[in-house]
């Protein structure tokens, strides 16, 4: 049963991802975070790749406010509070899990860098073994791996991302010109006709004119009938 408890002993089981929600009784939620965070710990350890050590620092950061934050709320937003698991996995939606051709392009590259950077770790180890730390070439090659290439990669990622961007962008603004090109196209006839009708100086449209001149010459005959 979810209940909210003293603010500081929330704050001492709040260090530990996923403890602070389940001392409220957020088991679910609690349950989530702890997973997820042992989950990344775990990937770190095991690929030796120190730049996905942002992803548990910043999921460490986040459970602990978040967990702080729901013990300051009061009675009634807490009890309106639904305990569920993170992303929906708790309802075992399959459909969350599939993968559009995008997406599955994105996952092949994360998982060959992956692999790519684990197959480095090992061999660059090895050799280190090997060779030696106090070889020169090992020391360039190392620190170039380490500072040159993933600066490199991320200069190449920006550029990427913003010539994606601008070329969005154009393909935006053709498809809109071709929106407004095909829409004027089909414009039916009668369309043009009667703001033709409407731009007319007397305000009349031809029929009502024609119809004018027409009882016009039948009222003038009419009155030389009468006259003769």
């Amino acid at each position: 049963m979810k209940k909210q408890k003293n603010r500081f002993w929330l704050f001492v089981f709040s260090l530990c991802p996923g403890a602070g929600h389940m001392y409220m009784g957020l088991m679910r939620m609690g349950l989530s975070f702890m997973l997820g965070f042992m989950l990344m710990i775990m990937v770190v350890a095991i690929t030796e790749v120190a730049i996905l050590s942002v992803f548990p620092i910043i999921l460490y950061i986040y459970s602990f406010f978040h967990a702080n934050n729901i013990g300051g709320l009061d009675a009634e937003q807490f009890a309106a509070l639904e305990d569920e698991y993170l992303l929906g996995f708790g309802e075992w939606d399959t459909s969350r899990l599939k993968l559009n051709k995008k997406n599955r392009n994105v996952a092949a590259v994360v998982c060959i860098v992956l692999g790519v950077c684990m197959l480095w770790n090992v061999g660059f180890g090895m050799l280190r073994d090997y060779v030696g730390w106090d070889n020169p070439v090992i020391k360039a090659v190392y620190y170039t791996m380490r500072d040159e290439v993933p600066r490199t990669i991320i200069a190449v990622g920006v550029i990427w991302f913003g010539v994606s961007l601008l070329r969005g962008k154009k393909i935006e603004f053709a498809e809109n010109d071709g929106r407004d090109e095909a829409d004027s196209a089909e414009r039916p006839m009668a369309l043009i006709g009667q703001k033709e009708e409407e731009h007319r100086p007397d305000g009349h449209s031809a029929e009502e004119q024609k119809a004018d001149v027409q009882g016009t010459d039948e009222k003038m005959m009419q009155e030389s009938e009468q006259g003769e």
